[in-house]
């Protein structure tokens, strides 16, 4: 299990995401916009999650979505970004293996999933 779950969508808006959220989830509070970051707190078994959406965190075409917590339903970043592609029909990227602050695995190396091809790439 990983202790969150980061991917990053290509040319997906806001709302976009805030409506699959609102369909994977029980949203808690209200999202709160700062400039391009977006914050709310979203449950899932009775857990409360923090979500983070964060515009143009990857260039200026890329969104991060980022759940703060272990206890989310999927086991790793690339089952979320799977789940993502099909609800959401835009290129969903994430880290290929997690991350972890003592991880020896190269941190170039990313999953894509997009309507052409899906598998690890590395991103630079």
């Amino acid at each position: 299990m990983q202790p969150d779950i980061e991917i990053y969508l290509l040319s997906c808006k806001t709302r976009s995401i805030l409506d699959w959220l609102d369909k994977q989830f029980t949203i808690v509070h209200d999202p709160i916009t700062q400039g391009t970051s977006t914050s709310l707190t979203v449950e899932h078994n009775h857990t409360p999650i923090k979500v983070v959406i964060l515009e143009e965190a990857a260039g200026k075409r890329f969104t991060s979505v980022w759940f703060d917590s272990p206890d989310t339903p999927w086991k790793d970043d690339i089952e979320c970004a799977k789940q993502a592609f099909h609800d959401l029909d835009c290129e969903v990227r994430c880290n290929y293996n997690g991350w972890e602050e003592e991880d020896d695995s190269d941190p170039d190396q990313w999953w894509s999933i997009n309507q052409f091809k899906e598998g690890p790439f590395i991103w630079k």
